[in-house]
């Protein structure tokens, strides 16, 4: 998809802030936050909501608009406006560069075309303004880099931004592209992986190479995307199932009952080699999954499905089961979040609705777990 601008409609620039006297948590949180990072001179941070909406909208139906879908009146306020930096304080704003997904702009969209009865939905982009206090332009565009923005998906802007129009999207030509691999050296594979941002390793595209020396062709781009998604640790749990050598008095490593072989010397993916190094293939299987297996062996007589769907079962009572998941992959992560590592809480209700004939998401909690302070790992 490439993009083009369209010149037809006005854009429209609201601003919702929070009311007089009512207040600014998100303000207030970045406050916090550009201190702890050295910004002692920052005194007070001021936003705002801002929704840029292209379409022919006449004054009345603007003020609907805001009024109606974008502000809640008991705690809100709203202006068209495309205001300047006040006197005290520097200006940022940040928006998404175009082509990058904005939900929450596609929602006003939608229910824009039905508050107002449109022929056909407007072109709406959203962002963010911060009012900072007591630092000038530059510290601003500092605290914006490190905490407001990613610059592969927002730009970051220390005026108003309110174009002439938004970018619109338009059918691009199709065109096929394969991907020279066949002939490629280890160290050619190597930086082909990096440049083009597949982050697969050295045995991942000597693999992929060796499959399409057998089909006698060159991958396209797309299958190259493909097998990278496929392959990603979001995807395929690299770490989890990752093999694992340590060498536990020199590591520092304690596991309680793989530590000394004479414990438990034929534990499945473990092995006690010559050296004293411990060896687990496959971290997952060999460790909590094996532990839970070994208590169901042992007698345990309430898990329905573990370690087989999205989700786990286990039973509630006679007549109901519970489906249970904790997301592996929320903050922090191997992977950069923008990526698509931060699932979160979304992956966990994901998997619930898709195990086995699906269950009715009905809790979220909220679990963390510290060990015993007291406990001595040499035990």
């Amino acid at each position: 998809m490439t993009t083009a601008t369209a010149s037809s409609s006005t854009v429209h620039r609201i601003e919702v802030r929070p009311a007089s006297g009512r207040p600014d948590p998100r303000g207030e949180r970045l406050l916090h936050d550009a201190r702890a990072i050295g910004h002692a001179a920052l005194s007070a941070v001021r936003t705002a909501k801002v929704y840029l909406i292209e379409a022919d909208l006449s004054p009345e139906q603007a003020d609907r608009l805001a009024a109606s879908l974008l502000t809640d009146p008991v705690i809100e306020t709203f202006a068209h406006a495309t205001t300047q930096a006040p006197a005290d304080a520097a200006l940022i704003e940040v928006h998404p560069l175009p082509g990058v997904m904005d939900p929450a702009a596609q929602s006003v969209a939608n229910a824009a075309t039905e508050l107002l009865g449109l022929a056909e939905p407007p072109t709406v982009s959203t962002g963010r303004r911060y009012e900072l206090v007591g630092v000038d332009r530059s510290a601003a565009k500092a605290v914006a880099k490190r905490l407001l923005a990613n610059n592969v998906v927002q730009a970051i802007h220390t005026e108003p931004h309110h174009p002439a129009a938004l970018p619109h999207g338009h059918p691009a030509e199709f065109k096929l592209t394969h991907i020279p691999i066949r002939d490629l050296t280890d160290e050619q594979l190597e930086r082909l992986s990096r440049d083009a941002h597949l982050f697969l390793s050295p045995e991942e595209m000597r693999a992929i190479q060796t499959e399409y020396r057998t089909l006698d062709r060159e991958p396209t781009d797309i299958e190259l995307e493909t097998l990278a998604q496929t392959w990603s640790e979001h995807c395929v749990h690299k770490t989890l199932k990752s093999t694992v050598r340590y060498q536990p008095a020199q590591d520092g490593y304690l596991i309680p009952g793989l530590d000394i072989p004479s414990d438990d010397a034929t534990r499945p993916g473990v092995t006690f080699n010559d050296d004293s190094s411990v060896t687990i293939d496959n971290l997952l299987k060999s460790t909590v999954a094996a532990a839970t297996f070994e208590l169901i062996d042992d007698g345990l007589d309430w898990t329905r499905s573990v370690f087989v769907d999205n989700a786990g079962i286990i039973d509630f009572d006679e007549h109901h089961a519970v489906c249970i998941k904790v997301e592996t992959h929320n903050h922090p992560s191997a992977l950069e979040p923008y990526g698509g590592a931060a699932t979160g809480i979304g992956g966990c209700i994901r998997d619930i609705m898709g195990t086995g004939l699906a269950a009715k998401p009905i809790a979220n909690t909220n679990v963390f777990c510290v060990a015993d302070p007291n406990y001595d790992p040499a035990n």
